[in-house]
């Protein structure tokens, strides 16, 4: 899937950073500025993961949550998840339905709509184009 292997990989280099900090002491203000630019990354993308991540198979909302962790290396807090699952329905991009878990317990899962596997496939270019784009500019950077 294009776009798919940048993604991955940037998510790959986010983790990488976290574990292996850098060796020369940022200052708090710049530390604090990356902290804050990689949120609004993660949140800026977090809608696109969820609607790739749904166009595989319905699933549930702990379990989009794992998938995401272990195949993106992107932690999605429930409190971020289930307002954005919810302004998705409205958009009419996902649909829901409660089934009997494992347990006993009902679980909502989440499927694309037509619309949302339509407005996924149009970003699907938008994200290898801009990913493209910045992979450009990065092996010209002298830091």
């Amino acid at each position: 899937m294009p776009g798919l292997k940048e993604l991955h990989y940037y998510l790959a280099m986010q983790v990488y950073r976290s574990q292996y900090p850098c060796m020369a002491r940022q200052s708090d203000d710049s530390h604090d500025a990356i902290s804050r630019w990689e949120i609004q990354l993660r949140k800026g993308v977090l809608e696109f993961v969820i609607l790739l991540s749904l166009s595989e198979r319905e699933q549930y909302g702990f379990e989009l949550i794992s998938g995401i962790a272990k195949s993106a290396a992107i932690d999605v807090p429930e409190g971020t998840l289930y307002p954005l699952m919810l302004r998705l329905a409205k958009d009419g991009l996902i649909s829901s339905r409660l089934a009997e878990g494992d347990g006993g317990a009902p679980r909502k899962y989440y499927a694309l709509t037509v619309q949302g596997r339509e407005l996924l496939r149009s970003m699907i270019p938008s994200w290898s184009k801009l990913t493209a784009s910045v992979d450009r500019l990065l092996p010209g950077v002298t830091i």
